[in-house]
């Protein structure tokens, strides 16, 4: 009789201790809200991200314009001087495309840029492996010749 009543209280406190009556547990970003704005406020919204282009030195998206289709995909980008509009001619074209992932690193994909087929157009081919806002971020530094700009893509 002593081991059945041994066994139960045994078993009472094991069961008691497993049951959770305890406020549902937070995470990092919800014991610290400061933590989880200044975590958006590094990655920008990508619906309604507005193209930008800043510098001496203008990029822009020649096409596509909004979306494309996922997978492999072709951008044009026109690289020219802000003052005089003429075309720059430059080997430190850089783009680096990512997707937002909530929660996670921004997932990056490869880009490979190449001369087009006028003064200041550059071929950029990547893959874009999932549906979804894309972003496109262009930059050339060459000393005296530097800009940025930023871009916008669906792939459906």
């Amino acid at each position: 009789m002593k081991k059945l009543l041994l066994s139960l209280i045994t078993v009472g406190i094991i069961a008691t201790g497993c049951t959770n009556t305890s406020e549902p547990e937070t995470t990092a970003a919800d014991a610290t809200p400061d933590a989880a704005e200044s975590a958006d406020a590094t990655m920008p919204e990508m619906e309604g991200m507005e193209s930008t282009s800043e510098g001496n030195v203008e990029i822009s998206l020649v096409s596509p314009h909004d979306s494309v289709p996922m997978g492999d995909t072709e951008m044009i980008l026109e690289v020219k001087d802000a003052a005089t509009g003429e075309p720059v001619t430059t080997d430190s074209l850089k783009v680096d495309v990512s997707m937002a992932m909530e929660g996670m690193e921004p997932m990056m994909t490869e880009t490979t840029v190449s001369p087009g087929a006028e003064p200041g157009l550059y071929e950029v081919q990547t893959y874009l492996s999932m549906e979804g806002p894309w972003a496109i971020n262009a930059a050339v530094d060459e000393g005296e010749k530097a800009g940025t700009a930023h871009f916008m893509l669906e792939a459906q």
